[in-house]
């Protein structure tokens, strides 16, 4: 079986990587990559192939979808820099996000979509499940494949 993940996230926005120095986005790379690897560590013991698809231009949302055609999508919850510029509001890092999820779930109804964020709270999860979340994960602060691999074995259940 073949799965095509979009993975929706600040971190792959040319505003977000111009803002920070390398080292600021060292946790969000680390992460990045052992979610990665965990999707390719996967195949050999469940026989899905995961293709990869990152994006950082959340705006563009449908026309990605409609584009790469993924299986999956994982959305982050938190576009800080996104927000400065669409509201002038850093603080409604989550509005960004929370406004498309609802779009995305109207266009694509059958699309599973993985939300996930460093920092969640009851509010916020309630928030993405009332606006169309299939799932919601908190990022895992430790940067191991490993760790990722039953995050991988969610997103398997998901495409069944």
């Amino acid at each position: 079986m073949k799965a095509k993940v979009l993975f929706f996230d600040d971190i792959f926005s040319d505003l977000f990587r111009n803002k920070f120095p390398a080292d600021q986005l060292a946790w969000d790379d680390n992460w990045v990559s052992s979610l990665t690897e965990a999707f390719k560590m996967a195949e050999s013991s469940t026989g899905v192939s995961f293709e990869i698809v990152n994006c950082g231009e959340i705006d563009s949302w449908n026309e990605v979808i409609d584009k790469e055609k993924p299986d999956i999508i994982l959305l982050d919850l938190f576009w800080p820099e996104q927000a400065v510029e669409k509201y002038g509001d850093r603080l409604r890092a989550t509005d960004v996000s929370l406004e498309v999820l609802p779009k995305i779930r109207e266009a694509f109804p059958a699309l599973p979509v993985i939300c996930h964020t460093a920092k969640p709270d009851r509010e916020l999860m309630e928030k993405a499940y009332e606006k169309g979340a299939t799932f919601f994960v908190e990022k895992v602060s430790m940067s191991l494949a490993e760790v990722q691999v039953p995050f991988v074995y969610i997103v398997i259940n998901l495409l069944r």
